[in-house]
Parts: structure tokens; C-alpha cells; sequence
């Protein structure tokens, strides 16, 4: 069962990667192997939320912010199967902050009862554009009930990461205790379900080096991670990071969704060329 951390034991972590000049990476896991096999493969985090099931399922991450099914529920199934294939990686749970229904402070107490060692606001309205989002606030489910997530987790003393699209949102997000921003710049391109368009390579790291700015203005130790958008691959991870003030990378799509389509497809095709007598 993955071991819980505090979150000063999680920041700790994450420092001394820096230290040593490492990247941080935060790899989105939708079942027990590949969250085994990111641990193996050296993973600083590993994320636990509902877009990574319904991807792994070989359907689009975005059904996850369509009503059919309950996210919080989802990851707490999720957690059956994935906290006990990894050993020694802290587990950030993605919790659906907007449901009314919803205790948020006993979810967070039965979440780290589960073993995961911090929280994030996954699934966020970011995703649904500037005027659903709006409706989505006036209605008392917007954005500020993913702030309140942050800041109930930041005074219960858990680990956090929180999403952000704009400076205006990391910039909230740091003042609501956050200790991880994660500069999200839309759905990942690439692979079979993969966002068809999205910002060039360049204007998408500036956008990310936006949100450090605003982040850090509030508090200079913040951690930012890039994700989504054009940072599809190792090689654009590296160039957000490389030309901005992010420290690490946040993988989802990038992490598991699109390597399995390239390599089951490939060794099918091999598996295939193989010659009868």
C-alpha cells in the first residue's frame, strides 16, 4: 500500500530533487500498472483522478467533466487498485470540489484514511471556458469551491496541487496556501483522443512563465509544474521547463495514454508480421 506522507514530508521530497537540479515530475495514473511502473520509473507524485480512468478506458479524458459519473466516487474506486501497487510515492487525489452534496473536510479526513499524501482540484471548470464557468460561479459550483478545497486542505496541513489556467487563477490559488502549481494549458495534443489544436510550443511556455510570475509574486517557493497543450512529449517538457521558472512537469496523457497506443499498436503490427510454415 502506498506509504502516507505528511506534507512537510512531501515538500521535502520535492526539494531535494531540486537541489540536485532535477525536474520534478507528477505522473497522472488510471490503473495499477502504470502507477507501479511510474514509481519504478522514478516519479515524484502520482496523481489519482477520474480523467486518467476514463482515458485508460480508451475514451476521452474530457468525459470526466460530462455528467456520467460521480468523481469523487471514481477516485475512491480507483484508489483500491492503484494505492496498493505503489510503495513509496506520495498519492494526490483529485477531488471534485463543486458538489454541493459533499462534505469537503470529511472527504479530505477519508482520503488520507485511504493513504493518499495530498489533494488537488481535479476535475476543474477551467476546462469549460470562460462563459460556462461564469454560470457554473453564479450558481455557487465555480472556481471558488476549488479554492476552498485548497485552502480547507492547506489548513488541515495536506499537501497540495493546484490547477491553474491564468495568472489571475495561480495567483488565487497561491494566496489559498497551495504548495504546487500546475500551469495547465488545455487537453494534451496528440494520440487517438488527443485536442486536435492548441497553442504553439512557444506562446504555450510563455503562458506558463505568466503563471510563475503571478504565483511567485505571492510566494517566492511555490513549485510550478507545466502540463497539457503542445507539452505532449519528454522533448516539449523539456522546453517549457527550460525556458520558464517551472521545476518539473505534470504527465497524463502524455504519460500513459499516448506511449500504450504507440507501442501496443506497434507490437501488434510486429506480432502480425510474423510468417506461418
Amino acid at each position: 500500500m502506498a506509504k502516507h506522507y505528511t506534507r512537510q514530508e512531501v515538500r521535502q521530497r520535492l526539494q531535494a530533487q531540486i537541489q540536485q537540479r532535477k525536474s520534478i515530475l507528477m505522473f497522472g495514473a488510471g490503473t495499477g500498472l502504470t502507477a507501479k511502473c511510474a514509481e519504478l520509473g522514478g516519479a515524484d507524485l502520482i496523481g489519482v483522478y477520474s480523467t486518467a480512468k476514463f482515458r485508460m478506458m480508451g475514451r476521452p479524458s474530457l468525459l470526466a467533466w460530462l455528467p456520467y459519473g460521480d468523481a469523487n466516487a471514481c477516485v475512491k474506486e480507483m484508489a483500491r487498485e492503484i494505492l496498493p501497487a505503489v510503495k513509496f510515492t506520495p498519492c494526490i487525489a483529485g477531488v471534485g470540489a463543486h458538489d454541493p452534496g459533499v462534505d469537503l473536510e470529511l472527504l479530505l479526513d477519508e482520503l488520507l484514511e485511504l493513504g493518499f499524501s495530498g489533494v488537488t482540484n481535479e476535475p476543474f471548470v477551467g476546462i469549460y471556458g470562460k462563459e460556462f464557468a461564469e454560470q457554473l460561479e453564479a450558481a455557487g459550483l465555480g472556481f471558488s469551491r476549488e479554492v476552498a478545497l485548497i485552502e480547507l486542505a492547506h489548513k488541515k496541513d495536506i499537501f497540495t496541487v493546484a490547477w491553474a489556467f491564468t495568472p489571475e487563477e495561480a495567483r488565487t490559488m497561491a494566496e489559498a496556501g497551495a504548495d504546487v502549481i500546475g500551469a495547465i494549458i488545455g487537453v494534451t495534443v496528440g494520440g487517438l483522443t488527443g485536442a486536435k489544436k492548441s497553442l504553439t510550443l512557444e506562446e504555450a511556455t510563455r503562458q506558463v512563465q505568466e503563471i510563475c510570475e503571478a504565483a511567485r509574486k505571492v510566494n517566492p517557493e511555490i513549485l510550478v509544474l507545466t502540463h497539457g497543450g503542445p507539452f505532449k512529449d519528454v522533448e516539449t517538457a523539456q522546453y517549457s521547463i527550460t525556458n520558464s521558472d517551472a521545476v518539473g512537469y505534470a504527465a497524463g496523457s502524455s504519460g500513459e495514454r499516448i506511449p500504450v497506443e504507440a507501442a501496443v499498436i506497434d507490437l501488434t503490427k510486429r506480432y502480425k508480421e510474423i510468417k506461418v510454415r
